[in-house]
């Protein structure tokens, strides 16, 4: 992104758009039929898996409270869901420490550390928009529908927290990628009361039967469904920018509204939208995560836990049988209660079958373990190990830098595709609505059109650049054991260069490094130093003789008399003269 933001533009929602409603509404057929095969599969999911997540039929936007867990006897894969949620979240996007670092694309600019400075207190304010806003809240909602393979947050101006962030259940959009591969098309279908309808849009917007309906009823008014389009603005001006005609259309309409009608058209600098994804395909716009990966085990682990309740109620209350006339006055299975047979027959079980319950359950327990590495779940939790005391901590790092492998391609798709739109999309709104300090004027020049790149510092991210921080110790290490017995090895290392490598894989901020102009200054200053030092050593070393000696030519003068010059120039002595 740029380190200057576009300038704002405003232009009337009342102008009107080249392109038609009914080849919006043809749009928005094209990608609910896209979706239609990865509907089905959340269906399932959410069936077997996560109940209570999405809104996957139009009929469950007014019924949030059926139940949906009918097919759940355990709530294993619910639970794996929250710990990889919650484990995404800190290792990710942790709300109590930075994550992030903005950082100059153009190399020789780190060097300038006025400038960077400049740049981490843009960061500062970045990060504290992020803290006062529902940005961590919406997140962690988009993190726990991860497991359908995709999720979907909205990023829009706020004139009280500076940006707000809405989280789209999943089942409630569409999406298409562009040719790079990255979500470039967002379609929403939802439902409104009238009254939010023109809270949100104004009654100037609205279509005439919504008006007829606030004026007859006064109230909230029913609910009616609204289509939401944001894509790329084929009529994108960068030189003629306006409402418009900026890279991308955001347009909203009333479900059966007039060609003519739409309750708002407007444009948007960056895509509004950022779409999370877990594993991609090529180019296809949907992704599958872990819940796709748990689901045959899933389902069999809902199916081995119904049959073992089925046979610890065959063991406890299994099925009895008894002659006619016993069956027909009633068998009472309440301990210490007596029934009335006849002589020849009895009451017994209908089958006496032992049940091998110990080997379900260790299936059981075994399609659960399943489950979690599917979740990455066991991922999560290694550092439980810690506190049980059956790893030492080295051990565990070790261990989750293994696993971590797997997971980093996830962490680098969500990086690129989803935190990056966020971040991108969050500092132009803050650059636009002159949110940030403004640079020193000597600087505005030399920074016009430089790019700012994103570096991520979260312990994901820093998990996998461990290997690279890891080979600096091994080498200053290996350096210092080699030393002992070579001293000379020691001018093989930059030392300088080691720390700005460090510190850059760290995140660190500029302000606590020095610039290698500074450093050199430094150094100079201390060698001059060190050679002061040295020289007044040597006097103080050779003041003693020097005394000696002029005592020695005082005592020669007065023996002399002061009349010997010959002498006195023989001998090298002055002031005997």
């Amino acid at each position: 992104m740029n380190i200057f933001a576009r300038s704002p533009t405003v232009v009337s929602a009342k102008k009107k758009r080249n392109r038609s409603k009914a080849q919006a509404n043809n749009k928005v057929s094209q990608l609910i039929m896209k979706r239609r095969n990865h509907l089905m599969k959340w269906k399932e999911i959410r069936d077997y898996q996560l109940p209570y997540l999405g809104v996957l039929d139009e009929s469950e936007f007014s019924n949030q409270h059926e139940r949906r867990d009918s097919k759940i006897y355990t709530g294993c894969a619910w639970e794996c869901c929250n710990i990889f949620a919650a484990g995404i979240m800190s290792g990710l996007t942790p709300p109590s420490r930075n994550w992030f670092k903005l950082t100059f694309a153009n190399s020789s600019l780190k060097e300038n550390k006025e400038a960077s400075m400049v740049l981490d207190e843009r960061n500062t304010i970045l990060e504290r928009v992020l803290a006062g806003s529902n940005f961590y809240n919406a997140a962690q909602s988009v993190y726990m529908e991860l497991p359908f393979g995709i999720g979907a947050l909205g990023v829009f101006p706020d004139p009280k927290m500076g940006v707000r962030f809405t989280h789209y259940p999943i089942g409630t959009y569409c999406i298409d990628v562009g040719a790079d591969g990255v979500a470039n098309t967002f379609c929403r279908k939802y439902k409104m009361y009238t009254s939010q309808i023109a809270e949100q849009f104004g009654v100037e917007n609205l279509p005439r039967t919504l008006v007829n309906e606030l004026e007859r009823d006064g109230g909230m008014g029913s609910q009616h469904f609204i289509y939401c389009l944001i894509e790329p603005n084929r009529e994108y001006d960068r030189h003629n920018p306006s409402r418009l005609t900026l890279p991308y259309t955001v347009a909203y309409w009333l479900d059966g509204s007039a060609d003519d009608e739409w309750l708002h058209i407007g444009g948007a600098y960056e895509m509004p939208v950022a779409v999370a994804r877990y594993l991609v395909t090529g180019l296809e716009p949907y992704a599958k995560g872990a819940g796709w990966f748990a689901l045959g085990d899933s389902k069999m682990l809902q199916s081995l836990e119904r049959d073992l309740l089925v046979a610890v109620q065959l063991g406890v209350r299994p099925p009895m049988q008894a002659d006619v006339e016993t069956a027909a006055r009633g068998i009472n299975i309440i301990p210490g209660a007596a029934n009335a047979t006849n002589m020849n027959g009895g009451i017994k079980p209908v089958f006496d079958v032992k049940l091998d319950i110990r080997s379900v359950q260790e299936k059981i327990e075994a399609t659960k373990e399943a489950i979690k590495r599917a979740y990455n779940a066991d991922l999560f939790l290694t550092i439980s190990s810690i506190e049980k005391g059956t790893m030492t901590a080295r051990e565990v790092m070790e261990r989750s830098q293994e696993k971590l492998q797997q997971l980093g391609p996830v962490v680098e798709r969500l990086e690129f595709e989803f935190l990056s739109v966020i971040l991108e999309r969050v500092y132009n709104i803050l650059e636009r609505a002159g949110m940030f300090p403004p640079f020193p004027e000597e600087m505005m020049e030399q920074l016009a059109g430089e790019e700012v790149k994103i570096e991520y510092i979260s312990p994901l991210a820093q998990a996998q650049k461990m290997s690279g921080l890891t080979a600096i110790e091994q080498l200053f290490a290996f350096t210092g054991n080699v030393a002992q017995m070579f001293p000379d090895v020691a001018d093989k290392i930059d030392a300088l260069e080691a720390i700005d490598k460090y510190a850059a894989a760290l995140g660190s901020p500029a302000a606590i490094l020095r610039s290698d102009e500074e450093v050199a200054k430094m150094q100079e200053a201390r060698r001059q130093a060190q050679q002061m030092a040295q020289q007044q050593e040597m006097m103080s070393q050779t003041a003693p003789a020097l005394n000696q000696t002029a005592q020695a030519a005082k005592n020669f003068r007065d023996a002399v008399g002061g009349s010997n010059d010959v002498m006195a120039q023989m001998l090298g002595i002055p002031g005997l003269s």
